[in-house]
């Protein structure tokens, strides 16, 4: 039990390094689609097809156009920042 919390109190001490390229930030679409599935299947009060895949799309769409905006806005920031 001891090796246990000496490593649970090791990853919190040292993070793991996770890198910001391009390829590792696609990772944002699918993780976007699985939390659009998963809240609308618990929300949904009547379940069709239609509309939960209708519901899922406009989720998934409104999540990652948010991700964009935000984006856009951080690197305008960024960009006034260094003038």
């Amino acid at each position: 039990m001891t090796s246990f919390c000496v490593v649970a109190a090791q990853i919190f001490a040292q993070p793991l390094e996770v890198s910001t390229t391009t390829i590792s930030l696609l990772w944002a679409f699918p993780l976007s689609m699985a939390i659009a599935i998963v809240y609308k299947t618990v929300k949904l009060e009547k379940f069709s097809w239609a509309s939960f895949i209708r519901e899922v799309v406009l989720l998934f769409g409104t999540i990652v156009g948010f991700l964009a905006l935000v984006a856009i806005g951080l690197f305008v920031i960024a960009y006034l920042a260094r003038l």
